[in-house]
C-alpha cells in the first residue's frame, strides 16, 4: 500500500468513527419542560370528545380524527395540533368553532396520537400525501375548507401551503407557528421545551437519502413532557417525523410560495417565540398577508382562552 493510500484510508476510518459517534452516541436530552403550555389542558373538559374517525392513507394505514359538524354550517375548518400533541388539544376551539357554524375536523398528525407509530414516519413527505388522503376521503373537491396550524402544526400547515397542493384548500391560518429554532421569532428558552441531538442531525442530513432510509428512524429532537400526560403525547421525534413536520430548511423559499389567503396571530405573551418578530419574518416573503397579536395570551392560551378563540372563529368568518 502506497502512503498516499495509506493516508486516505486512515482518512476514511476517522471519517466513519465520528459519523458512528454522532448517530450512535449523539441520543436527544428530555428537557424540564414548560408548566405553562400543559396548564391549560388539565382543567379542559374533555368528556365531551367525539368519537374517532378514521380515513385510509394511501398505504393502507388507518389514521385518526375527530369531527365537529354543524348544524348550521357555514364553512369547514381543518385543525393540526401542535408538537408532541394530537387532535384533543384542539377541543377548546374545535367546539368554540363548531358552535360558530363550523364543520370542524381536528387531525392526529401521522406520528401523534392514534395516527401510526408514535414519533415516526415512513418518509420525509408522507404527511403531505396523508393530508391529501383526507381532503380526497372527506371533502370530495368542497371548495371552503381552510387548514389551521398551531405552533410545530403551524409550521407544517406552511409548508403544506407552499406545495404544490396548496389549492386543497382556499385559506391558511397559522397560530403562533414555529418557523425554525434559529429563527429571529424562536426564545432562547425553547431549549425547556425542546432539545435537539445536532450532531446525529447534522451526520444523517449528509448521509442524503440513505440517511433517510436507513437512519431516518432515530431519534432526534426530545420534549419536555408531564409524566401524567405522558400516555396521550409524543416525547420524541425521529429525524422524518422532525423534518416533515416543519417548514423546509429554506423557509423562505416556502413563504414565498404561499399564494393563498394567509393569517398568522399569536399571543401577546407567548413563552416561546417573539409575536412582534412574525411580522419582520413575513413582511418580504408575504406582504399581503393578515398578522395579528392577541392581548394577555400565551402560547397555549391563545387556543384555549376566550379571547384567542373569539380572534381566530373572527378570522375564519372574515
Amino acid at each position: 500500500m502506497t502512503t498516499i493510500a495509506f493516508w486516505v484510508l486512515g482518512i476514511m476510518i476517522i471519517v466513519i468513527l465520528i459519523f458512528a459517534a454522532a448517530i450512535g452516541l449523539s441520543t436527544p436530552r428530555t428537557p424540564a419542560g414548560v408548566e405553562s403550555l400543559a396548564a391549560p389542558f388539565r382543567t379542559m373538559n374533555f368528556m365531551t370528545l367525539p368519537p374517532v374517525g378514521r380515513y385510509t392513507a394511501r398505504d393502507g394505514a388507518r389514521l385518526a380524527y375527530r369531527a365537529y359538524p354543524s348544524a348550521h354550517s357555514k364553512q369547514a375548518v381543518v385543525l393540526v395540533h401542535g408538537s408532541t400533541a394530537s387532535g384533543h388539544s384542539m377541543h377548546a376551539l374545535a367546539e368554540y368553532l363548531q358552535k360558530n357554524g363550523m364543520d370542524v375536523y381536528a387531525l392526529d398528525i401521522r406520528g401523534h396520537g392514534e395516527s401510526g407509530r408514535k414519533g415516526d414516519i415512513d418518509y420525509v413527505g408522507q404527511l403531505e400525501d396523508d393530508m391529501e388522503d383526507f381532503m380526497k376521503q372527506l371533502f370530495q373537491g368542497r371548495k371552503d375548507v381552510t387548514l389551521v396550524g398551531f405552533s410545530s402544526g403551524g409550521g407544517f400547515v406552511l409548508r403544506f401551503a407552499a406545495g404544490s397542493r396548496q389549492q386543497l384548500f382556499s385559506r391558511y391560518i397559522v397560530l403562533a407557528p414555529f418557523i425554525r429554532y434559529d429563527n429571529p421569532t424562536t426564545k432562547p428558552n425553547n431549549g425547556e421545551h425542546a432539545r435537539a441531538a445536532i450532531p446525529r442531525i447534522l451526520a444523517i442530513t449528509i448521509l442524503g437519502p440513505a440517511g433517510q432510509k436507513f437512519l431516518g428512524h432515530l431519534p432526534v429532537v426530545a420534549y419536555g413532557i408531564s409524566p401524567d400526560m405522558a400516555q396521550y403525547l409524543t416525547a420524541t421525534y425521529s429525524y422524518r417525523l422532525w423534518t416533515n413536520f416543519a417548514l423546509h430548511y429554506d423557509y423562505n423559499k416556502d413563504l414565498k410560495a404561499i399564494k393563498q389567503p394567509l393569517t398568522i396571530m399569536a399571543g401577546e405573551k407567548d413563552e416561546l417565540f417573539y409575536p412582534q418578530k412574525y411580522l419582520s419574518v413575513f413582511a418580504e416573503a408575504q406582504p399581503h398577508a393578515e398578522f395579528r397579536i392577541i392581548p394577555g395570551l400565551g402560547h397555549t392560551t391563545l387556543t384555549t382562552e376566550l379571547p384567542g378563540l373569539t380572534a381566530i372563529a373572527e378570522a375564519l368568518l372574515q
